[in-house]
């Protein structure tokens, strides 16, 4: 039986069925046709003449017309039909990149430079590579040691030897005693 309905179908149209729902194709039975040809007579009725004069009091004042966020996405929450959530706001001023110091002042202010230290030679020294490290034992960087960049590196490679070697915990700052 069902093979003969399928023989049937295809000496038919292919994807011919029928249904009871309105054509929204037709202008004819299209309800948002018939809205819009209202619209369009109510425009042509007004005259051209008053189109550049402003039409209510929210017109008149002196707010920018991109004031008022529009709504975007499916979901709205009570929030977003507030004033507050309507308004633009203004966007924060960010904080200005930290960026390391000029080797002119790292050179100043870094002690194995001036001292003429290796920081390697220093790896089973704890209490002099703990002023290099966070509490949860991770390096800090350049900008906020102020050394070399030479003197970083070799830091941060001594560092991580007295961790491999058990000098210094892998994952906390040595206490002090």
């Amino acid at each position: 039986m069902l093979s003969s309905l399928r023989a049937r179908l295809r000496q038919t149209r292919p994807f011919s069925f029928s249904t009871t729902a309105t054509v929204y194709n037709e202008p004819s039975s299209n309800p948002m046709t018939f809205l819009a040809n209202e619209l369009k007579k109510e425009a042509a009725k007004t005259p051209l003449a008053d189109m550049g004069k402003p039409q209510s009091q929210a017109q008149t004042t002196n707010r920018p017309v991109h004031e008022y966020k529009p709504f975007t996405g499916s979901f709205i929450r009570p929030y977003d039909l507030s004033l507050e959530g309507r308004m633009f706001k203004e966007r924060r001023v960010s904080r200005p990149a930290q960026i390391p110091p000029s080797t002119r002042d790292a050179r100043k202010n870094d002690v194995f430079y001036q001292l003429e230290i290796d920081p390697l030679k220093l790896a089973q020294h704890p209490a002099v590579l703990t002023p290099f490290m966070s509490e949860l034992a991770m390096i800090y960087p350049r900008r906020t040691t102020a050394l070399t960049t030479k003197s970083q590196r070799r830091v941060a490679k001594a560092i991580r030897r007295a961790k491999m070697m058990g000098v210094i915990p892998l994952y906390s700052r040595t206490p002090k005693w």
